[in-house]
């Protein structure tokens, strides 16, 4: 793994939520602009790295959410066991989603639930997840499938009026290269100690979701963070980091 400035290049998820907090750790105000993690293996963890960022969050004296539950609104991977077709996971979701919608901070909804059931004019609700398998299936049913015309909208222009809220995951925007399957994500802004290993899991899982309902393999995540924060004490964060850098972390990556 490199870092150079604000350019992250990681194996895993692990390395790179660890490169981030090393960087934003050591940068004045501990804020950044244009923090860029590029993974190779987005569904990789690192035990050790993984520990931390749970102790972090466990130890934090504000109530923050664990990172599987983080995790979970970007990607439910629980139910997305039981239901491997597309089709089959958004009907499952949308059905509960009004009850999710009840816990705290839901209240506005999920990242997954603005991917399977998008606000749209009139009332009506987008299955994203869904059109994005079928257009991914009908070009590589062609000879020369179509690269780039896999979006997903996050943001909702009609819907998100709020100056400082949900959703800080704007736009995510999947790639066909090479018989592999990519995907960037673009956020408004991230906190590294809340929100961060999580999110970067939930992708992760996500992208290898769309690539097994497609037969491709899985590729690169990258993530544009266009605000990013260190939130939580130094302390703890310093401890975390420094703990970190006295193993051996090599080819301890578990996918």
């Amino acid at each position: 793994m490199t870092v150079a400035d604000r350019l992250i290049d990681a194996d895993s998820v692990s390395e790179a939520w660890l490169d981030a907090i090393t960087v934003l750790h050591s940068t004045p105000g501990r804020k950044a602009v244009h923090l860029v993690a590029r993974i190779r293996s987005p569904i990789n963890e690192v035990p050790a790295i993984r520990a931390e960022a749970d102790r972090l969050i466990d130890e934090s004296t504000k109530d923050l959410w664990a990172v599987d539950t983080t995790r979970n609104t970007i990607f439910p991977a629980a139910w997305a066991r039981r239901f491997p077709e597309p089709a089959g996971l958004a009907a499952y979701y949308r059905d509960r989603y009004p009850e999710l919608q009840r816990f705290r901070n839901n209240e506005r909804g999920t990242y997954f639930g603005r991917i399977v059931a998008y606000p749209r004019n009139g009332g009506e609700v987008g299955d994203q997840l869904t059109d994005t398998v079928r257009k991914l299936r009908q070009e590589l049913a062609t000879s020369g499938p179509k690269s780039s015309r896999y979006e997903i909208n996050i943001f909702s222009e009609a819907n998100d009026t709020a100056t400082m809220s949900f959703p800080c995951l704007a736009h995510v925007s999947v790639h066909l290269h090479e018989g592999r399957l990519h995907m960037q994500a673009v956020y408004r802004n991230e906190y590294l100690v809340g929100r961060a290993y999580g999110n970067f899991l939930g992708l992760g899982q996500l992208q290898a979701y769309i690539a097994a309902a497609t037969d491709l393999q899985l590729g690169e995540l990258m993530m544009t963070i266009n605000h990013v924060e260190l939130d939580g004490p130094s302390g703890p964060v310093k401890a975390a980091i420094d703990r970190l850098a006295a193993i051996d972390l090599t080819n301890s990556a578990e996918g």
